[in-house]
């Protein structure tokens, strides 16, 4: 094997050994352009975290879009290609942030003008998305949605939260009675402490 011949295998084996050994967020489209590192000072408190936005009403393009968070309803709506209908963003409306995933809604016409809303997406459609749920501010029917969980166990997860306060820890669940390890496991990667 020739010295050429060296460099070229050597090259192509630290390209692979870089593509499958770093994270695979770091070439996603999404983050292309832009570096993401929250140790940085500007980055900002939610640098990195990704939230779903679904966008609809008065926009160009509904649909569900990827956006980090804290990033504002006018970031949101230039995803969906900005507003229709001759309805354009109030500077207040424009910057306000979003920290948590949910449904924007742009109101159209013959619709209150006064600015877009944002909503919690319901139950079924944080499941689809796989959304974590925060069990300090869940309702009902949003933990009846999790594995293992049945209408009974999430009001008794509702219930026990109002007598002993939010939960510091994930597995503060398991002091539920009938809510041992293994519903645990089924449960933890669905669920958060924080919105």
């Amino acid at each position: 094997m020739t010295r050429d011949q060296l460099g070229v295998v050597l090259f192509l084996g630290l390209l692979l050994t870089l593509i499958f050994v770093l994270p695979p967020r770091l070439f996603s489209p999404s983050s292309a352009g832009s570096v993401k590192n929250p140790s940085l000072p500007f980055a900002g408190p939610f640098a990195g975290e990704e939230i779903w936005v679904e966008v609809e009403g008065a926009v160009r393009n509904r649909g569900i879009y990827p956006l980090e968070k804290g990033k504002s309803v006018g970031e949101a709506v230039a995803k969906a290609g900005g507003t229709s209908g001759g309805f354009s963003l109030s500077p207040e409306s424009a910057a306000a942030g979003i920290d948590k995933s949910g449904l924007l809604k742009v109101p159209g016409e013959g619709e209150n003008r006064s600015g877009p809303t944002l909503h919690s997406f319901d139950p079924p459609k944080m499941k689809v998305l796989s959304i974590p749920i925060n069990i300090n501010t869940a309702r009902v029917e949003e933990l009846d949605i999790l594995p293992g969980v049945g209408p009974k166990m999430a009001q008794a997860i509702v219930a026990f939260r109002e007598v002993h306060g939010k939960f510091s820890t994930l597995e503060d669940l398991q002091k539920i009675k009938g809510l041992g390890p293994r519903r645990f496991a089924h449960i933890r990667p669905h669920i958060t402490l924080t919105d």
